[in-house]
């Protein structure tokens, strides 16, 4: 939605101007900043706006309410009822103008309520500190470090010059100590089951349940749609996540849009057109595949844009890339996506019931941020493109954490399967080629992968020694040489790291 920067030292509002320049993809709309003279420097915030809710002047960030500064990255979905409950007084409809007056008026704990999805800081000029926030499964990116003699919290590493040290900001609420570094947790938070409000029915992928997770679904939808005067898209794949997104999209809002890949006799290709005639979908638009010197400076920009040289990371990026690329041209701003709906819903596997899915589900949870979350994230802010994630809803999250494993699998002599609640629940949605097709990496239906890892490997070399070497040429000079180039930020894929590894062969 947004970008942010905050710098504090000597040389902290000379350089705020070119650090904001660098994130103006996340928010063309306009930039502002504020400044704080102190002994030790200057603390300087700056935002680049990518407007959706008030769009006018008064919807602007930084933001002051009282005695606190805000600049917040995000969707807050409650904002309006939170405003009600605690009678808060606002000149702006912006929703996240709502996060320095809870603060303001409640405390650091009503941020407990937020539901949506976010990153931002606050200066508390009445305690004298910074606080920063981050939803639950870290949809937005936020990281804090230092650079040269400057102290930062950016939305990416790129806006900086130089980074010396960073790490990415944990979910919650936390206090940043500008003098020594620290970053002092305030307010954990994470998805939880505890706080589900809709009951999950003893019986293993009941009836019951599956219409449980449809009303889950509709609300997660209907409250990521923009106003009606906002137009809206929906990247498409044709496998069960993101055609589960579409049809609820396209029965709220007909006039939506649908992007998807397309080359002759690709599997996603074969699918979407049995969705697009199933669903009737009026506005659907099939992007072909970069080829030679377009898909050599593709592969070089995805390096740049996601600050990686994980090939998976890459491959996919230039799939989600393409398509906020040919919805920014429609004049888009807002997309929804299926991401999250493998994590949550064990699309990955076909466990056995002993085996641990458990752990390995919680895993994919944590590592979202960093794979397939910040994939989505710099890929679509690229192009100043929101992209909203219904399935990573606090509420299907909540309700998903307590599903049982007959919930989730199927395994014996017979059959194999997987995503079990969620294939019932929508299976009066969608025709059934989709509700049965098994999960298919949107790289590989596209044929995105296999143009990727011949194009890496053409010369004998493994796909993750090509781009990092690609890597090297954007950052080694700016992030702190080969230290940080280890950093697993720039290349894990944890769950799947060794997977990945051995993709190449197959298309060899």
């Amino acid at each position: 939605m947004c970008g942010l920067v905050l710098l504090y030292g000597p040389a902290a509002s000379e350089r705020l101007p070119t650090c904001l320049q660098r994130l103006a993809h996340r928010g063309p709309d306009a930039q502002y900043s504020w400044h704080r003279s102190g002994h030790n420097g200057t603390l300087s915030l700056g935002f680049a706006r990518l407007a959706i809710n008030d769009k006018t002047a008064a919807g602007q960030q930084p933001y002051r309410h009282g005695e606190f500064v805000a600049a917040i990255n995000g969707e807050i979905y409650n904002a309006d009822d939170l405003r009600a409950r605690h009678q808060l007084a606002l000149a702006s409809s912006n929703d996240c103008h709502i996060v320095p007056a809870l603060l303001d008026k409640l405390g650091v704990a009503a941020l407990a309520e937020l539901d949506g999805f976010f990153a931002g800081v606050v200066v508390d000029e009445r305690e004298q500190r910074v606080l920063v926030l981050r939803d639950a499964v870290g949809k937005k990116p936020l990281f804090w470090g230092r650079s040269g003699s400057e102290r930062f919290i950016a939305s990416e590493l790129k806006a900086l010059d130089q980074v010396d040290e960073f790490v990415a900001l944990p979910s919650g609420v936390s206090e940043i100590d500008l003098d020594t570094g620290r970053c002092t947790p305030l307010l954990a938070a994470a998805p939880d089951s505890s706080v589900s409000t809709t009951p999950v029915s003893a019986a293993p992928a009941s009836e019951e349940k599956a219409r449980a997770l449809r009303m889950l679904l509709e609300q997660a939808v209907a409250k990521r749609l923009p106003a009606d005067d906002e137009p809206v898209g929906v990247f498409l794949s044709g496998g069960l996540d993101s055609s589960t997104i579409a049809a609820l999209v396209s029965r709220q809002r007909p006039d939506a849009r649908y992007y998807c890949l397309s080359a002759p006799g690709a599997e996603d290709d074969g699918y979407v057109r049995v969705l697009a005639e199933h669903l009737q979908l009026r506005n659907v638009c099939y992007l072909p595949l970069p080829t030679g010197e377009a898909l050599t400076r593709l592969i070089h920009r995805l390096v740049y844009v996601t600050e990686s040289y994980n090939p998976s990371i890459i491959s996919n990026g230039i799939c989600t890339y393409l398509l906020a690329q040919a919805a920014r041209e429609d004049g888009l701003k807002v997309v929804l996506s299926g991401e999250g709906a493998d994590e949550l819903f064990g699309g990955y596997h076909y466990y056995r019931r002993n085996d641990p899915w458990r752990e390995t589900r919680d895993q994919l949870l944590a590592d979202l941020r960093s794979t397939e979350l910040r994939r989505v994230d710099l890929t679509g802010m690229a192009h100043a493109i929101e992209t909203r994630c219904p399935f990573l809803d606090r509420a299907i999250c909540a309700w998903a954490l307590a599903l049982e494993y007959d919930d989730l699998y199927r395994r014996d002599e017979h059959q194999r399967g997987n995503k079990v609640v969620l294939r019932e629940a929508v299976k009066a949605l969608l025709p059934e080629p989709i509700t049965s097709r098994r999960k298919t990496s949107c790289d590989v239906g596209s044929g995105m992968r296999a143009l990727v890892v011949a194009h890496l490997r053409a010369h004998g070399r493994k796909e993750r020694d090509a781009l990092r070497d690609i890597w090297r040429k954007h950052f080694a000079a700016r992030f702190a040489g080969e230290r940080l180039e280890q950093n697993g930020y720039f290349s894990a894929y944890p769950v799947f790291d060794d997977i990945i590894d051995r993709r190449g062969a197959a298309h060899s």
